[in-house]
């Protein structure tokens, strides 16, 4: 059986985390919270081309059209779950643990003219409020990192129709080949006495990263089949200095706006977090 030992911070927790650090990726990044994908370094496509671009990836993985039900978990403030809409025809149901993300993301699909094919929840994909089977498809983008991925992985197969596809991306540390969770915590929301998964006292663990080579057990204790698993690390590396450049950019704007520095904001990120750098995998799979 594979195990994720470290356990995430609770959905209240992770909600108070992306409410500022969704206000601040919206300013600096755009209304995709995920990174982005360029061919190589001469590749000069805009961070909205980038992250669309890896959208559009994730979108073929998932093989849908007209008639299907997509679903979204952790479906940030909506921008993913439009762009497939309006590429496939498929209609999506997005989830994420932040309200306030929730009424964004709505208020987008009604802009967009799509409230009738786009709609978004509140719901914690840990437990997901659908019937067994419902959904022809699941995407999840960056979202898994915040979760616990057994159980996350579990309901994706018991929403999922027969034959049905999950695409997804995940962090994982650069230099580490154990299939051994590592965990960095946010300095935000914890209170006195919080427990961290080894039983001390602490900040929550906003995040868990594991190697490549825990996925193919992980998807087959879920009992999902394993159609790919790529390191995409050397066309997603753009992100990170084109991210903080941005943070700084607009850090006077965001913190008249939102009453909080972009010092605490990233304080809250990097507690703990890997210092010998973050990979991405594209992992695809469907239920047998």
């Amino acid at each position: 059986m594979t195990s994720q030992s470290a356990a995430p911070a609770t959905a209240g927790q992770m909600s108070d985390y992306y409410s500022a650090m969704g206000a601040l990726l919206q300013m600096a990044w755009g209304d995709n919270f995920h990174f982005g994908y360029w061919d190589g370094p001469s590749d000069t496509a805009t961070i909205d081309e980038a992250t669309d671009r890896f959208t559009d990836m994730l979108t073929e993985r998932l093989r849908v059209g007209p008639g299907d039900r997509v679903l979204d978990l952790g479906c940030g403030v909506g921008k993913p779950a439009l762009r497939i809409a309006a590429r496939t025809g498929a209609s999506v149901v997005g989830v994420t643990i932040n309200a306030r993300h929730v009424e964004l993301a709505t208020e987008r699909a009604r802009a967009e003219g799509r409230a009738d094919q786009v709609s978004f929840r509140h719901a914690d994909a840990m437990d997901l409020p659908f019937e067994d089977g419902s959904f022809d498809a699941v995407l999840a983008f960056e979202s898994i990192i915040h979760m616990d991925r057994p159980t996350v992985l579990r309901e994706v197969e018991r929403v999922l129709v027969p034959g049905g596809r999950l695409a997804l991306t995940d962090l994982t540390p650069l230099t580490d080949e154990s299939n051994t969770p590592k965990s960095f915590r946010s300095l935000m929301g914890a209170s006195p006495g919080d427990e961290s998964p080894s039983g001390q006292g602490g900040d929550p663990d906003i995040a868990t990263l594991i190697s490549a080579g825990a996925w193919p057990g992980l998807l087959s204790d879920a009992s999902l089949t394993l159609d790919e698993l790529n390191d995409v690390t050397e066309h997603t590396q753009g992100t990170f200095i084109r991210l903080f450049e941005n943070f700084f950019k607009y850090r006077r704007e965001f913190e008249r706006e939102h009453g909080i520095t972009v010092e605490q904001v990233l304080d809250s990120a990097k507690s703990g977090a890997p210092t010998d750098g973050v990979g991405c995998l594209v992992v695809a799979a469907h239920k047998p």
